[in-house]
């Protein structure tokens, strides 16, 4: 059975609350036939799907979009199902712009959810991996502005073993 997909977005976003599986991985391969704005909308959406090959796709794909949805994955943090906020965790990670670091950081400590709580951990780790010394200058400013406690110094230097001593520098005043 051969599935035909008009490409516009609102079609796509009516599919998307369809529950067959197969058109909504239609999806992704219309997605280049609208414009960024329309691209960046239906994969947000995505993130919300209950579907987890869906969300990890879209993850994928929004990772792309660098910083410019940065706003908009910080909202799907603070909202909405724990998959979604896994997703957006996990997106912000996948992006490693470090204003998204402080978002993750909050998931980490507040969030309740272990799917959650480990795509923060996994997020924390790229974030460090993709920006080595300005991690840790950034890190120093969150250490004050978060009121991050030695709660998270321990999860933190479970996140990331390898680099005790840096953590324990910027922590030592606890």
């Amino acid at each position: 059975m051969k599935i035909s997909i008009k490409t516009d977005r609102e079609t796509l976003l009516k599919i998307l609350k369809d529950g067959d599986i197969n058109k909504k991985l239609k999806i992704f391969s219309k997605l280049d036939d609208l414009s960024e704005s329309d691209r960046i909308k239906i994969l947000l959406k995505i993130l919300e799907d209950n579907s987890w090959y869906l969300r990890e796709q879209a993850t994928l794909e929004l990772a792309k979009f660098g910083n410019r949805v940065l706003p908009r994955l910080k909202k799907l943090c603070n909202k909405g199902f724990w998959y979604t906020r896994a997703a957006a965790c996990r997106t912000l990670g996948e992006i490693g712009d470090l204003d998204g670091l402080a978002t993750v950081i909050t998931l980490l400590m507040n969030d309740t959810n272990p799917t959650v709580i480990k795509e923060a951990k996994e997020g924390i780790k790229k974030f460090a991996i993709k920006n080595g010394d300005d991690f840790f200058k950034k890190l120093q400013e969150l250490k004050t502005e978060l009121n991050l406690t030695e709660n998270f110094y321990r999860v933190l230097i479970e996140c990331l073993p390898e680099y005790r001593e840096r953590i324990k520098e910027i922590f030592q005043t606890m």
